[in-house]
């Protein structure tokens, strides 16, 4: 049933819509970035020009960009009821379970693709078109540790490492929007963390904890890669905290609708 369900619920993410939104998130927004990136900077390896692809308004928009890949049609569908009217087909706890897993897996995939093809682009593609000229050095910023593995192997663990972290941010959203009545409010909960922290580090003087400069480490010089797991950890935490507080409340309310049979 799961499975039959998840399937369904993926068919249905794939509208004209979405199909657009991906598609600025994956190709548009990066080349925008790079178009604006070309001119006035100083490169001296294609690996730089990456970070400098993915560094300059895309972090400011990253809590607003995995919200947008999928959740707005789970809100469109609790604003109109469209919830209720499937139980009598699917449980509920089958159709928000199957919800919840389209929506981590288009957000882990749409975050991994943006990353790893500007990568690709950055580090294959434009030095065979020619478009910049780079003098030889060696870049040093947080996880280019795992350029000694090679250039292929940073580029993919680092799209992972964005994508899960989009997977998680999304993920505690969409709990919220099955708790919290007001669902702008449960909307802006990542995004206000996400810049609220960014400040309150700064405050603190420790930028290298801030969720920007762990998801996105260009910003500030190298840091040890464990710098990266300490907010990472408290999101962790505050998502299994959630998710039990959501799966005990679903499983009172379907309680509930049972002793009213």
């Amino acid at each position: 049933m799961l499975k039959n369900q998840i399937s369904v619920e993926l068919k249905r993410a794939f509208t004209e819509k979405n199909l657009y939104i991906w598609i600025l998130i994956i190709f548009v927004l990066p080349i925008i970035s790079f178009s604006s990136m070309i001119r006035g900077y100083t490169y001296h390896e294609p690996i730089e020009l990456f970070p400098s692809i993915i560094s300059t308004f895309i972090p400011i928009l990253f809590p607003v960009l995995i919200i947008i890949i999928y959740l707005p049609d789970f809100w469109y569908e609790q604003k109109n009821d469209f919830i209720p009217s499937t139980q009598p087909r699917v449980a509920l706890r089958i159709h928000i379970l199957s919800k919840g897993i389209i929506n981590a897996f288009l957000t882990g995939f749409i975050t991994f693709l943006m990353i790893f093809i500007s990568f690709v682009f950055a580090r294959y593609i434009e030095p065979e078109l020619g478009i910049i000229n780079y003098p030889v050095s060696q870049p040093e910023f947080t996880f280019s540790q795992l350029l000694s593995d090679g250039d292929f192997i940073y580029g993919l663990v680092f799209s992972l490492w964005v994508s899960i972290n989009a997977i998680v941010y999304s993920t505690i959203a969409y709990i919220l929007l099955l708790l919290v009545r007001s669902k702008l409010i449960a909307l802006s909960v990542p995004f206000v963390f996400y810049h609220v922290f960014n400040y309150v580090s700064g405050v603190l003087h420790v930028p290298q904890f801030s969720p920007i400069s762990t998801i996105f480490p260009f910003n500030i010089e190298q840091q040890p890669l464990w710098t990266k797991l300490v907010p990472f950890s408290f999101l962790l935490i505050s998502l299994i905290v959630l998710l039990l507080f959501a799966l005990r409340r679903l499983t009172g309310t379907l309680a509930e609708d049972q002793s009213c049979l």
